[in-house]
């Protein structure tokens, strides 16, 4: 198939390149890469008679120059209001994606975007969520996926990961070293489908701002809550946002509460220190039972701190005992989330008396229940 003329850029040091030659990261600054030249948010655009987040195809065509699109109907998932610690929340349901996770909205977009260069193996590390997204969408594809995962993983992931037929890699030690192992055994004939570094990931997590600004009825929110690893989930819903209010379909941006776990808060660290960078952490002091933001090098951590800086927001950091205890409490409410969605809902209880009455709060719940039940943290 041909290739459409599409760039990425750097948005630090204004790198511009064809997204044809495949890189990830910039050459001068190390960031990972993002599409560019989108085009204005014209609501009339929209379309309403395609299933979940293609919807918004129009914008994906910038990228992926096709009609027929593999999916499992992500996207769209419900707003739900709510109340929490003698506030109102809206919290949007990501949980409730074709595989349990917010991962389906930017794998779904990647594996679009593999096939259309004419890839059939892709592969990526992964804590469990984002393998067993690119398993479900490789699969459905019909191409083979290859999926590191650390060896302490949550047995469930672990199991939906191979569940799907995915070649399951596990790696002794820490999260950071199935990347190394990842990275090591990158080749041309394989498709590198990071949902930390690809810029088509970054993409498809775009389409969260845009239902949570249709389904506010058409505006946005006063904060975002969100959890924070990588940072490829709030990154991709702050430039989201960023379109609708440079297309004049927004007043303001979202302040962002940003929400990561004890031990693995590097950007958190930088923030309260006013640091215009995050260091690394060497040794986290004991594991998390958020496994999903169990990062101590995140990919996108700069960009996460730059916009956290300049939306005029905050952040927090929750322990192991706060956030089992909130996903317990969720629970006790109807909703089953897993570990890293509980730490939003720890990091609201903790920053309830925060947001003004009048304030719209939306969080994201980012992952299912069944994905890490209570009795296997």
């Amino acid at each position: 198939m041909g290739r459409s003329r599409v760039f990425v850029h750097c948005p630090t040091s204004k790198f511009r390149t064809s997204a044809d030659s495949f890189p990830l990261t910039c050459p001068m600054t190390g960031a990972p890469v993002e599409f560019t030249d989108f085009h204005p948010f014209d609501p009339s655009s929209i379309d309403p008679s395609l299933s979940g987040h293609w919807r918004y195809a129009p914008w994906f065509k910038v990228v992926l120059p096709v009609e027929e699109f593999i999916t499992l109907g992500e996207g769209w998932t419900p707003l739900l209001v709510d109340e929490w610690r003698g506030r109102r929340i809206h919290w949007k349901m990501d949980s409730h994606m074709p595989t349990g996770s917010y991962k389906d909205r930017g794998v779904s977009i990647m594996v679009n975007w593999f096939l259309h260069h004419g890839f059939h193996t892709v592969m990526d590390d992964s804590s469990g969520n984002a393998g067993a997204s690119l398993a479900c969408y490789a699969a459905r594809a019909n191409i083979i996926a290859r999926i590191f995962v650390p060896s302490t993983a949550p047995t469930p992931k672990k199991r939906q990961i191979a569940t799907y037929g995915a070649e399951l890699v596990e790696v002794e030690g820490p999260r950071h070293l199935a990347g190394a192992a990842t990275q090591a055994a990158q080749s041309r004939e394989v498709g590198y489908a990071s949902h930390a570094l690809h810029p088509a990931f970054l993409l498809g997590q775009m389409t969260v701002a845009w239902e949570i600004w249709e389904q506010l009825g058409r505006r946005g929110p006063d904060w975002l809550v969100v959890p924070v690893g990588n940072g490829g989930l709030l990154l991709g819903a702050w430039r989201g946002f960023e379109l609708l209010h440079q297309s004049h379909q927004i007043e303001r941006l979202p302040k962002l509460l940003v929400v990561q776990s004890k031990g693995f808060d590097p950007v958190h660290r930088a923030f309260v220190e006013d640091k215009p960078a995050f260091e690394s952490i060497q040794m986290p002091p004991s594991p998390s039972v958020a496994d999903g933001i169990s990062i101590i090098n995140p990919a996108r951590g700069d960009t996460v701190l730059n916009i956290l800086y300049q939306s005029g927001g905050r952040s927090t950091v929750v322990s192991n005992e706060e956030i089992l205890r909130a996903q317990d409490e969720m629970a006790s409410r109807g909703l089953f989330v897993e570990p890293t969605s509980a730490a939003v809902s720890a990091a609201i209880a903790r920053h309830a008396e925060d947001f003004n009455p009048e304030e719209t709060v939306v969080s994201i719940l980012s992952g299912s229940g069944l994905k890490t039940p209570p009795s296997d943290p």
